[in-house]
C-alpha cells in the first residue's frame, strides 16, 4: 500500500504545500520583474482550473524592445533584487544558510521563474554553482555566502562549453571528462559572446579551458576543485532538469497569452476561440505542455528518491520540455496572427527566450540520439523476451 501511495505521488499533482511555494514565488517574481501590459490569462480568465500552477498575470520585461542595445550589461541591481528573495539559496541546506528544498520543490519554484522569464543565470546558480559550493564544505562558505547575497554570479556551461553571463560570473562550472570542475572565471580565458534571439539572454561560449592544477599561492583549496555530484547527479543532468522545467514555465507564459488572445480577439461576430480550427490547436498544445509537466515532476521525484533510472528520466523531461515548448510556439504564435509577429506585442519575449533555453543543455534532436543509446545499452545484456500474445 505504502508502494502505491509513494507511486501515487510521483505521478500525480504537487502537493498543497508546494502549490503554496510556487504561488507566492510567482508573486515574488512579478515584482521584480514586472513587464509591460497585454492580454493574459489572468486578465481574462483563460486558464482552465485543472491542476496547472497559478498564473503569474501579464508579461515580465525582457528588455527586448526597439532600439534595446543588444550588447547591454548584466543587471547587477536586479540580480541583487532576485536575490533577496532566497530564490538562489533554494537548493542548498539550510545549515549553509538556503533553503534546503527538495528537487521537485526546486522543479516547482523553476517552473515559476520561466513563467516570469526572470533573466540571467537563475537555473545555474540555484540548480548547479549554489549546491556545488555547498557540497564543497566550510572553506568555500564565503562564496557561498556571496553568491546567495547576490554580490557574486555563478554561472555554468553545457556539453559545448556555452553558458550565460559568463563575462560577469565569479564562478563557473565546467563538465569535463564526467567530473565537474569549479572555475574561478578570471582562469578561464578568453570567451566569445554567442548571439540569441532574445536580447535579455547574454550567452557565451568558452573558447578552452585552463590546466588543471593546485593553487599557487599554497593554499588548502585548489583552483579547480572537482564539484562532487548533488543528488546523485553531475551539473549537466541537474542543469538540464532546471533548464526543463524554466522551459515549462515559458510554454505556460505562452499558452496563457494564446488563449487569452484566442478570448479577446473576435471574427464574424464571435471570439476567434470558439471555432475549432483554433480551439484544437490550443487543446492540444494544452495536453503536450501537461505531458512534458508531468514528465519533468516525475524526473524530480525519481531524483528525489534516488532512483537509478533518475538520469535517463531528466533526458526525457528535457526531450518532452522542448518538444511542448516547440507545440506551443507553433500554435500559439498562428493564433495571434500578424500581431504576433510584431514588437508591440508582448509574446515575442516567451517565444524567444524558449527558443534559447530550448537550445541549451542539448538539442532536442541530440537528446533522442542520447537516449535511444541509453535504452538500448540497458536492454543490451537483457535475455530475449516472450512476445506478447496476439488478443484478437
Amino acid at each position: 500500500m505504502r508502494e502505491l501511495t509513494e507511486q501515487a505521488a510521483r505521478l500525480l499533482v504537487p502537493t498543497e504545500e508546494q502549490r503554496h511555494l510556487a504561488a507566492a514565488a510567482a508573486d515574488a517574481f512579478a515584482r521584480s520583474n514586472p513587464g509591460p501590459a497585454g492580454p493574459s490569462a489572468a486578465d481574462t480568465g483563460a486558464t482552465p482550473d485543472t491542476g496547472a500552477m497559478p498564473d503569474t498575470g501579464d508579461a515580465p520585461d525582457t528588455g527586448d524592445a526597439p532600439g534595446a542595445d543588444p550588447d547591454g550589461g548584466f543587471d547587477r541591481a536586479r540580480w541583487a533584487e532576485l536575490a533577496g528573495t532566497d530564490l538562489l539559496g533554494a537548493a542548498v541546506p539550510e545549515e549553509s544558510g538556503g533553503l534546503g528544498l527538495s528537487v521537485p520543490d526546486l522543479v516547482v519554484l523553476t517552473e515559476q521563474a520561466g513563467r516570469a522569464l526572470l533573466p540571467g543565470p537563475v537555473v545555474e546558480s540555484i540548480w548547479v554553482v549554489a549546491p556545488a559550493l555547498a557540497a564543497l564544505g566550510p572553506p568555500w562558505a564565503p562564496a557561498l555566502a556571496a553568491l546567495l547575497r547576490g554580490d557574486l554570479v555563478g554561472s555554468a556551461v553545457d556539453g559545448t562549453l556555452r553558458g550565460p553571463d559568463l563575462d560577469v560570473a565569479g564562478y563557473v562550472v565546467v563538465p569535463t571528462g564526467g567530473a565537474d570542475r569549479l572555475y574561478d572565471a578570471a582562469e578561464l580565458g578568453p570567451i566569445a559572446r554567442v548571439p540569441t534571439q532574445d536580447r535579455a539572454e547574454r550567452s557565451f561560449r568558452l573558447t578552452g579551458l585552463p590546466d588543471v592544477g593546485g593553487d599557487p599561492t599554497g593554499g588548502d583549496v585548489p583552483v579547480v576543485p572537482t564539484a562532487p555530484p548533488t543528488d546523485g547527479l553531475g551539473g549537466l543532468d541537474r542543469g538540464r532538469l532546471g533548464a526543463a522545467a524554466y522551459l515549462l514555465g515559458v510554454a505556460d507564459g505562452l499558452l496563457a497569452q494564446g488563449i487569452g488572445y484566442a478570448r479577446l480577439r473576435e471574427q464574424f461576430g464571435r471570439p476567434i476561440g470558439a471555432f475549432q480550427a483554433v480551439r484544437h490547436r490550443l487543446v492540444d498544445a494544452y495536453v503536450e505542455l501537461e505531458f512534458a509537466r508531468s514528465a519533468v515532476w516525475s524526473a524530480g521525484c525519481d531524483v528525489a528518491a534516488g532512483d537509478p533510472a533518475a538520469r535517463v528520466a531528466i533526458r526525457c523531461a528535457s526531450v518532452a520540455a522542448k518538444r511542448a515548448f516547440a507545440e506551443v510556439d507553433r500554435h500559439c504564435l498562428q493564433v495571434h496572427g500578424g500581431i504576433g509577429f510584431t514588437w508591440e506585442h508582448p509574446l515575442h519575449g516567451w517565444l524567444k527566450r524558449g527558443a534559447t533555453f530550448a537550445a541549451r543543455y542539448g538539442l532536442r534532436r541530440e537528446l533522442e540520439t542520447d537516449l535511444g543509446e541509453l535504452l538500448l545499452a540497458e536492454v543490451a545484456g537483457r535475455p530475449p523476451g516472450r512476445p506478447p500474445r496476439p488478443h484478437i
